[in-house]
């Protein structure tokens, strides 16, 4: 983004400053700026387009426009994130909106690791595989994809940067809850489509059929992102053209759902399609705890409700997911029985 400093504070000290200025905003110090006083006790976004407005202390501050954004747990404010400019002219409507996105992820960020902390989920492995599924590369991947997008279409980084905000802010949501709605899922995986077509244009085609009717069913988080993720990362195996991938949710006159996802790939070698869903099977492309942690929660939730089923061939692979069909309303009144 070309600033010419950044800095992150809780709500009393410095925590971390690197670029200009760094001579008198040193870490552990408290905080100096009038303004990053202003955002922390207002709770919003300020944005100084003059020296005078930062409110630095220090006479010879090279400091001349900033970005301040507050960072929230549970919607409280818990420090700042702050890019600082020594040009006025670098503070552009774009750099403001991209802050926005990145406060918001930083913010996820910091209420997942309260969550940890509050509630032991590192000691719930269900949970932490869950978790886990929001893999640092593809915050890497994303961040570098913005990153590279910013000089030739800035609109549509400020576009992937709110999408991964979105996508961080689900995450949260999601672990706090043993079910959600069918529409909350799909948000939740377009926000991490929408990322992987930047990185890969063209790569995929990807077709979603869900009755509107169903949108308020109840199903586990994740469920369908994770067979989606699934597919792009091993289905295709380096193909960069021709890639499909179906996904599709229906009721059953039996009073129960289906959710299949298909793709078109090269299919699942026989000896290890026994094994997913019912242990771990590593790969280069990831832990391999994904399906077999997504069928314990099925059956965890489900019991003998809930069926994985898998088949593949040469011609691609299919995973359906059989659980019993409920409304979201009627299984949040439930929730406290899991």
């Amino acid at each position: 983004m070309r600033v010419s400093a950044v800095s992150v504070t809780n709500k009393h000290s410095i925590l971390a400053h690197v670029g200009a200025a760094s001579d008198h905003h040193i870490p552990t110090k408290e905080i100096i700026t009038d303004l990053s006083k202003e955002v922390i006790n207002s709770g919003d976004i300020h944005v100084a387009n003059k020296k005078t407005d930062i409110g630095c202390t220090n006479p010879n501050c090279p400091l001349a426009a900033a970005i301040v954004v507050p960072l929230f747990v549970k919607k409280e404010v818990v420090g700042t994130f702050k890019l600082y400019f020594t040009n006025p002219d670098s503070l552009t409507h774009v750099e403001v909106q991209l802050a926005k996105g990145l406060g918001d992820i930083f913010s996820s960020q910091l209420e997942l690791g309260q969550i940890d902390l509050e509630r032991g989920l590192l000691k719930d492995a269900e949970i932490k595989s869950l978790q886990a599924q929001v893999n640092p590369h593809f915050l890497f991947n994303a961040i570098n994809t913005i990153s590279s997008l910013i000089r030739i279409d800035k609109e549509k980084a400020r576009e992937l940067l709110l999408q991964l905000g979105h996508y961080f802010r689900a995450n949260i949501n999601s672990t706090r809850q043993n079910v959600i709605s069918v529409e909350e899922e799909l948000r939740h995986l377009q926000a991490y489509l929408t990322i992987e077509q930047a990185r890969f244009p063209d790569r995929y085609d990807l077709s979603i059929t869900v009755p509107t009717e169903l949108k308020k069913v109840a199903i586990p988080p994740f469920v369908i992102q994770i067979l989606v993720e699934n597919a792009l990362k091993h289905a295709f195996l380096g193909r960069k053209k021709g890639n499909r991938v179906t996904v599709q949710v229906e009721a059953l006159p039996s009073k129960r759902l289906h959710i299949s996802v298909r793709d078109n790939g090269f299919g699942i070698a026989p000896s290890l399609k026994d094994k997913l869903g019912k242990e771990t099977v590593p790969s280069k492309r990831g832990t391999g705890s994904a399906l077999e942690n997504l069928n314990r929660r099925l059956i965890s939730l489900y019991g003998d409700n809930a069926k994985l089923s898998i088949d593949s061939d040469n011609k691609g692979t299919s995973f359906e997911i059989f659980i019993p069909l409920q409304l979201i309303e009627e299984k949040t009144d439930e929730s406290s029985n899991y």
